[in-house]
């Protein structure tokens, strides 16, 4: 059963073209796609989101500005009253969008993957120039911009040094996740655990050291066992239902852990997103709780309750099977789960942890 009854954000992903093909895209999103969202489609389902009581909605793809509709896009989603926000890889930003971005867009997302040389060998070449010029035009005219970071082998030991470049440019905030082995991301990618927990405790001491102004967020990722902060599943966006994945071909889904699996709840091609989210048959298979055996004599099981059932379920093609990433004295947790290093505070939601 649910714990929340409301609808929070949307994740409205509008197509799967992009213009640039990371390495590690979860989408796997590519020049080649052809997958849209119709204009139609697009009103449908935040007009229903609004029903459901969605308030915020992060428009995606791909990337959103190969669409020569965006402006229209935009518009929908702001004349609806959410709080707008746009991710893009600037590559085909240019100095007229402004006047739209500031009309439209509460906030806007976009990545910068390690220092120059690293950045543009994950992404493209040009494009970490391409990026930062454009970060500082959105900044100088007034507009919230959020960077953020994948993790990986390619660019692991520039991230410390990242960090201080991005806070000196005084953006909002700064989001560092590991990558998941989805979509072109190999598990070879994946940097291990106590590599991201070294990495995360050097942060921390270098936020502390040089008292950086950027809100610097990062993916828990794990947990010892004698931390006071705890899981529970209390906040896994299958069970609180409060976050919705619409993908470019239509597919819904709870949880972008899932998106590369037939679990989806509907197709709002098909039928309506406010049904789909509050009567799908699929919720049964979501409403499964991680139950094995192996965790039953683990002292932490009250705090982690299995981890986190993606993880479960793409490693094991079993929901109730626990979290593989489990390891000797610590807890695996939602991949949701941020720390703002220089608040303190901790929460399921990137979001939620900068208003806390």
């Amino acid at each position: 059963m649910s714990t929340i009854e409301r609808l929070e954000e949307i994740d409205l992903n509008i197509t799967n073209r992009c213009n640039i093909g990371c390495s590690h895209c979860l989408f796997a999103a590519g020049p080649e796609k052809d997958d849209n969202l119709s204009l139609g489609e697009i009103e449908s389902v935040l007009e229903d989101g609004r029903k459901l009581g969605a308030e915020e909605v992060h428009i995606s793809g791909g990337e959103p500005t190969v669409r020569r509709d965006l402006e229209k896009v935009l518009r929908i989603a702001d004349s609806k009253g959410y709080f707008v926000r746009l991710q893009t890889n600037m590559w085909a930003f240019t100095p007229k969008m402004l006047p739209l971005i500031m009309e439209t867009t509460d906030e806007v997302l976009t990545s910068l993957d390690g220092l120059e040389a690293s950045h543009d060998l994950i992404r493209k070449p040009g494009s970490f120039q391409k990026t930062t010029s454009s970060i500082d035009r959105l900044l100088e005219v007034g507009i919230r911009v959020v960077v953020i970071t994948a993790v990986q082998r390619k660019n692991y030991q520039d991230i410390p040094k990242l960090v201080e470049f991005v806070s000196n440019r005084e953006v909002n905030a700064h989001f560092l996740f590991s990558i998941t082995p989805l979509g072109r991301a190999t598990q070879e990618d994946v940097v291990s655990v106590i590599e991201w927990e070294k990495l995360v405790e050097k942060l921390y001491e270098t936020y502390k050291a040089r008292d950086l102004s950027t809100d610097v967020v990062c993916e828990l990722h794990h947990l010892r066992g004698d931390e006071s902060f705890t899981f529970n599943g209390a906040e896994c966006r299958l069970y609180t239902r409060n976050h919705a994945v619409v993908l470019p071909d239509g597919r819904v889904y709870p949880c972008s852990m899932f998106i590369t699996t037939d679990k989806f709840l509907g197709n709002i091609k098909k039928e309506p997103f406010e049904e789909i989210w509050s009567n799908s048959p699929v919720w049964s298979f979501y409403d499964n709780r991680i139950n094995d055996p192996s965790c039953g004599n683990c002292k932490l099981i009250a705090l982690c309750k299995g981890g986190c059932p993606g993880y479960s379920y793409f490693f094991t093609g079993d929901i109730t099977k626990c979290d593989p990433r489990c390891e000797p004295g610590m807890y695996p947790v939602c991949p949701s789960w941020k720390l703002n290093l220089r608040k303190a505070t901790l929460s399921c939601s990137t979001w939620r942890v900068m208003k806390r």
